[in-house]
């Protein structure tokens, strides 16, 4: 049963950075952004932060 517990989370990580590498190559931001995953008890909390930074000088 462990060894299912991982194979879904690995599936389910993998998945979420595809998306977020796919997202953040459409907006030309690869070089600026975060990828932050929790997991409690099951309940896999992801999120994505993408930061637009321009030098100014």
């Amino acid at each position: 049963m462990e060894e299912n517990k991982k194979e879904m989370l690995i599936y389910q990580i993998n998945s979420y950075i595809e998306q977020v590498l796919n997202l953040v190559d459409n907006q030309g931001k690869l070089d600026y952004f975060n990828i932050e995953i929790k997991n409690h008890q099951g309940n896999l909390n992801m999120q994505c932060n993408i930061a637009d930074r321009k030098k100014v000088y």
